[in-house]
This record gives structure tokens, sequence and C-alpha cells, in this order.
């Protein structure tokens, strides 16, 4: 295991150095070789990808600012050098003499792989088209790493009294810092929660709404309106009308045309619903017609509470995010057929963060986890999972992953979670899961290296769990008594989960078809435009004087013009649990399948193919539709 305690940036330049060194040399080596195979540019790529997650890791989570700064120095070098592997023209030609056995099918879609991303590179375009598609990529890596980092480095802040916080329970108040007589809300989750869902001043939830959403704005309109253009440029040397066509091409919708689809046939059906919800949800003498999205949360935080018959306060009592992880490791060492085990921390970048690894239950070891909870100053802002090292290298034998997210911390506060940061927790670990699970021989398709937009099908199914009855039993532990919430309250919580269902869906599509809109034919309309047109699919008012798509670090994160990815891949999930909901949610049965057919084949199949030897057939939209109640 790579110790992160003991870096400083003299070891980390030293590191940064003498691995490219050693990939110079395995480059070298395989301009010489005489019989060049794919496993030569396995370990060329496995000695890239260990190096990023050794150093360029450290740019999202290390405490120290100038180590996080050499993080991000040093990811734009470790990109541009893979850039550079894939444009030289005489590994190229060694690539294309490599013969393989065709019944191989990793071999196969390794090589496949590989093709496209020399492809990608522009071996097949003019010089004069190859040099300004290295210029465009060598400018897109500085405009990805500079807007993350702009997101980090926002410390937007703001002071209300205790009156203008009303509604926010006696702990809440407490986990918030003070400065004087006034309450600070910080842009981390748990204070943006707290207010978002709980608070009964409407003004108080627009100014930290919108401050929230207006996150980094200065400063990242401009680099993503010059890489929505360079995007379009790239697409354009390869023959392609938009960055999505181009982008699309190797994805399982394989094009926007299938995404609107998807798009054309749900956003009737969730309007319907959702004109339903606006009338049923609505409080506080609020016209429907001017509901606003600082309302949507609220309004569905207050209705739960009727519903489940428990305030939000007492309900985060059953929630000690300790407590929450351990019965969660639980459920799924049941489920899964595995073992989770705490190993010592000394490793980790900071003292909040704890290691773990995977294990087959009574076999052998299959990977290790970092987890860093805990909001903190210049820390990644979202919640996400960074994958390490996927192994099979002396360097590194077991793949190696770290959940990032921002949780209430239990060292500073009462460490106390909302429903929804349960949901997202589970969501997470889907993709610990999935990167400690995925097996390869090659390091391009170790655990969630997948079709991007598959990618987060194994995280949205393991949402389900968090709702059902047997499992909310086993991971609700009040803090105070130690009982678990009653059958009652479980049965109750969960005919409250689809309370605003179709608002909030409403509010991804909207997500979903600004980064279409970005990455479509009219690429080149305004911020605000583009703002405010996929807004307008949600029905409700929203604000123009705000816009969150420059804090929208999906953007220049991955997911550009694939966004849509998040509901493709829940439709997806929400029929492989519906295997779990015929057999049993707790199934060890369909969990030990679901893990051998979906989890453990990583990207060495299509996804298509993955999902069909699981249900037995091919996926469709029939469970979504039916957990959203937009069908009977």
């Amino acid at each position: 295991m790579f110790n992160y305690s003991n870096v400083n940036l003299e070891n980390l330049k030293k590191d940064l150095e003498l691995s490219i060194n050693e990939c110079n040399s395995l480059v070298d080596n395989i301009k010489t070789l005489k019989n060049v195979s794919l496993s030569h540019f396995n370990e060329l790529e496995s000695a890239v990808y260990d190096l990023s997650g050794r150093i360029a890791f450290l740019g999202d989570v290390h405490p120290d600012e100038k180590i996080r700064e050499f993080g991000n120095i040093a990811d734009a070098e470790i990109q541009n050098y893979a850039l550079q592997i894939f444009n030289d023209l005489d590994i190229y030609k060694k690539f294309n003499e490599i013969k393989i056995d065709i019944s191989d099918i990793e071999e196969v879609e390794f090589r496949k792989d590989l093709e496209i991303d020399f492809n990608d590179a522009g071996h097949g375009l003019e010089h004069d088209k190859k040099n300004r598609l290295s210029e465009i990529d060598k400018k897109l890596i500085e405009l990805g790493i500079l807007f993350s980092e702009n997101i980090a480095k926002d410390k937007t802040e703001l002071q209300f009294s205790k009156d203008e916080l009303r509604g926010l329970s006696k702990n809440e108040l407490t986990n918030l810092s003070k400065s004087g007589e006034k309450f600070v809300i910080t842009m981390a989750y748990p204070d943006i929660n707290a207010v978002t869902e709980n608070c009964t001043v409407r003004k108080t939830r627009e100014t930290t709404w919108k401050a929230f959403n207006n996150r980094a704005v200065n400063e990242n309109s401009r680099i993503l309106k010059e890489a929505v253009v360079l995007r379009n440029e790239k697409a354009g040397l390869f023959g392609f009308k938009t960055w999505a066509d181009y982008r699309l091409q190797n994805r399982m919708a394989k094009s926007p045309k299938n995404v609107k689809a998807m798009y054309d046939d749900l956003i009737p059906k969730l309007h319907k619903a959702a004109e339903l919800e606006k009338k049923e949800l609505v409080i506080d003498d609020i016209a429907i017609e001017e509901i606003a999205p600082w309302d949507i949360r609220y309004f569905i935080s207050s209705e739960r509470s009727k519903v489940s018959n428990i305030e939000n306060s007492e309900l985060k009592k059953y929630f000690f995010i300790h407590d929450v992880k351990i019965e969660m490791f639980k459920v799924c060492e049941e489920v899964f057929d595995l073992e989770i085990k705490p190993e010592s921390s000394e490793s980790a970048w900071h003292e909040d963060v704890e290691l773990w690894s995977l294990w087959e239950k009574g076999g052998e070891q299959l990977a290790y986890f970092y987890l860093d909870l805990y909001p903190r100053e210049g820390k990644y802002t979202h919640a996400a999972v960074f994958d390490i090292s996927s192994g099979g290298s002396v360097r590194q034998e077991l793949p190696v992953c770290s959940m990032v997210a921002n949780f209430p911390n239990p060292n500073t506060g009462d460490g106390l979670m909302t429903f929804d940061e349960v949901e997202t927790l589970f969501h997470e670990f889907g993709h610990v899961l999935h990167n400690g699970i995925g097996k390869s021989k090659y390091t391009r398709f170790v655990g969630a290296n997948c079709e991007w937009d598959f990618v987060e099908a194994p995280s949205q199914i393991m949402e389900h769990w968090v709702w059902k009855v047997a499992c909310l039993k086993k991971i609700s532990r009040h803090i105070e008594t130690g009982k678990a919430l009653s059958e009652d309250i479980c049965e109750k919580l969960n005919s409250s989960k689809n309370i605003g269902a179709s608002l909030l869906a409403l509010r991804q599509v909207s997500f979903g078809l600004a980064d279409q809109h970005l990455h479509g034919e009219d690429f080149n309309d305004s911020l605000n435009d583009i703002e405010r047109i996929s807004q307008e699919v949600t029905n409700i008012n929203y604000p123009n004087d705000t816009n969150h798509l420059p804090a929208f670090g999906h953007l220049l994160g991955g997911y550009d013009a694939a966004y849509y990815g998040y509901l493709w891949a829940e439709i997806i999930g929400d029929d492989m649990f519906s295997r779990f909901e015929n057999e049993g949610v707790l199934s060890n049965s369909v969990g030990v399948e679901y893990k051998n057919k979906i989890l453990k084949p990583g990207g060495t199949i299509s996804a298509e193919l993955m999902v069909k030897n699981f249900l037995g057939r091919g996926w469709n939209d029939e469970a979504f539709l039916f957990q959203k109640n937009l069908i009977n």
C-alpha cells in the first residue's frame, strides 16, 4: 500500500519524475521489441494509472493546499503524458503488429479499446488536423483541472440569526460554527441539507440555494464555455456534427437521438405526476404557481415527516454515521457473500480517513478501500469514488479506491445523517463494491471501468436497500436508546419513498438536457440561455440571477454529453433490483449471482450482455416506471 501519510512536495516530485522515467523505459521497450503483445501495453497503462492514484488524487483530498496544488499540476502532466503515448506514431505502428487470440474475449475487447484511443489521438487525421487535435486535448486537460479546483476553492459562507434558521433542530444548530451571535452556513452538504430540508424561513432557503448554485460562477463560466467550444471543434475534426455525437458513439446509448428518445418518452409522464405532486406537497400558503427550487426538498421533507410520523430531527437520531456504515457493511456481507474488515489507517492522508479491506466470505482478499467521509477546506465538495489503483502489479497487488464524501463529521459534531445522506452513502458504496469486485487481466477493464452510461447502475441499485423494511431495521439504531426503528415506522418510511419523485426526477432531467444542449448543435448559446431552457422542463419557477452550470463539476469531470447516464443507469438499476423484489430483498442467492454476473466482469463484456445474463432478458423501463408510480 502506498503511504499517503508521510508525503511531502519533495518526495512527490521525485516519485513523479522516477515514474515518468519508468514509463519512458516501458515505451522504449515496446518500440524495440520484436514480439510486442497487449500485456506490454497493459503494463504501461497500469504504471500511468497507479501514478495518478498516488499523486494526482491528492489534488482532491490532501489537507495541505500546496500538496493539493501539486496534485493538480501532476494531474495535468500525467494526462498529457498519456496523450503523448497515444500520439506516438512508432507506438501506434507497434500496436498494429500485435497478434491476438480471437477466442479470448478480453484480448479482443482490449485491442478494440486501444484502437479507439489511437484513433482518438488522431492517427487517421491529416497532419495539420492532428496537430490541432493535440493542442485542443492539452487545453481541455488544463481547463478541466482548473474548473474542479475553482469549485473546491470556493469559500462562500452565509450568516443567519437563530430566528432566520427556524426549523433547524438543536443538534443541527449545534453543528454549525458561529460568528458572534450569527450562525455560519458553509457550502458543505451537511449545512446545505439542514437548511434546504428543514428551515421554515423561505428567504433563508432561497439565499442558501442561490449561494450554493452560484459557486465559482465568475471563474468557471469562461472555462466552461471555452471547453464546450473546443470540444465541438474536436468533434468536427473527426467528422462528427456535435461533441455529443462523438462522445456517445461507444456508449450504450450510441447517439444523442437515443438519449432524446428516452427523455421524450419519460418527460410527459413525469409532468403529469409532478403537477399532482405540487398540489399535494405545497405548504406555508405558497401558491402552486410560485413554487421555487428552494421549496422542493423542504416540501418533500415535511411530507415525509407526516407520512412516516417521525420528525426529521428525530429520524436523524437513528442514523449515526458509524452505526449506519457498519450495518451497511453487514447487509452487503449477507447479500453478496463478502467480508469487510477494518485495517490500520496509518497510510491515510488525514486522521479522519479510514482504511478497510474487502474479502470473499471465507476466501481470498479482493481489494482495499478508503473512506474519506467528512468536509474540510479545499477538499472535493461532492460525493464520489476515486479509483486509486486497479491492482495486479508489483506496485500494488490488489485494487484500491476511496470514497470521498461530505457527511456530518462525528469528530466535530453529532455525526447524525439525513435519510438522503444515508441513501448517498449506499449509492457511493455501490461504486466501492464495483471497483473492488470487478476483475480483469487488463487494467482497462477492472472494476467500474465499463461503459460510462452503465457505471452508475451498480450504485443506483444500492439505493433500493435503504428503503426496504428488512434493511431499515438493520441500519437504524437510536443514538441514545440503541433501538432500531419500529417496523411500523419502517413501513411508513418505505411508503414515503416516492414523495416528490417526479419533481426530483425532472430536476435530474433538466441537468441532462443542459448537458446535451451544451454539447449539441446549439453549443454556442449563452450559459444563461442554456440554464433557462433546460429548467423549463421542471415546470417550477427558477430565478434569473443563478446559474449552476459553472459549479456543475460533472461537466468537466467525465460526464460531458453523458449526464443522461444517471437516469439511464437508474432505469437499468431498477430493472436489476426487480429480481430482489421478486426473490427476496436480502436474498443471498440473487446477491451472489448479481456479484458474479454484474460486478465481477468489470468492463470485460458489454453492459447489455451483463444485464441480459443477470435478468435472463434485455432490460426495460417497467420497473423504473413502477418504482416512480408512473404506471400501475
